[in-house]
């Protein structure tokens, strides 16, 4: 590996454990074993640290999403595995990590998290709309408001959550996103469909 590989390694993993705020140049050093002048000369900035860091981020994301797609044996599957994937994001990573990156990089970094969020959704609709030919999701639901209510309900960036206000005084994060994330699709489902939900939920289960 690299020297600048395990500099980004060891920078994401103290972003996402303490925020971007709460992370200095000095502690990534430190923590990493090596001096600030090694560490300056690979990245003179911790804008262009961060940068590579959501990379490197953006692509484990990518690598999991192929892993699930090819394991998975029906499309219901395949959302329970995404679904899983995102609990043991929210149980590992700072809601401050997100937030720091919306407040302090908004037309910069941030932006192009507000892009990954648009082909999400698109690819949501196309997920719907794919389920209702396989007859396991309701005729009746609109695929593009559906999306929308998904994405909204599920946004770690929501400031309840940040503000620790309301159910986010009483539950982990992890635990409401899989309530919203299970009873979404259990709600859009037909018969045949809530059968698959329950049997691909049990079958993945995660042991808290």
């Amino acid at each position: 590996m690299s020297v600048k590989d395990q500099i980004v390694e060891g920078a994401l993993a103290l972003f996402r454990q303490m925020g971007i705020r709460g992370v200095t140049m000095d502690m990534i050093a430190e923590n990493l074993g090596m001096s600030k002048r090694t560490l300056y000369e690979n990245y003179p900035t911790k804008d262009a640290l961060i940068e590579s860091c959501l990379q490197l981020d953006n692509q484990n994301r990518k690598d999991v999403a192929d892993e699930i797609l090819k394991k998975s044996t029906h499309m219901i599957e395949t959302y329970i595995l995404f679904m899983w994937f995102h609990v043991k994001q929210l149980r590992a990573v700072n809601p401050l990590f997100i937030h720091d990156i919306r407040k302090y990089y908004p037309n910069t970094i941030y932006k192009k998290v507000d892009e990954l969020n648009d082909r999400i959704r698109i690819r949501i609709v196309e997920f719907i709309n794919k389920g209702k030919k396989e007859g396991v999701f309701r005729d009746d639901v609109n695929s593009e408001i559906a999306a929308y209510v998904l994405m909204d309900m599920i946004s770690p960036l929501n400031s309840n959550a940040l503000n620790n206000r309301g159910v986010f005084q009483k539950f982990m994060y992890a635990d409401i996103f899989e309530h919203i994330a299970v009873n979404f699709i259990r709600g859009i489902s037909t018969k045949e469909g809530i059968e698959l939900v329950d049997f691909y939920y049990s079958k993945h289960k995660l042991i808290a």
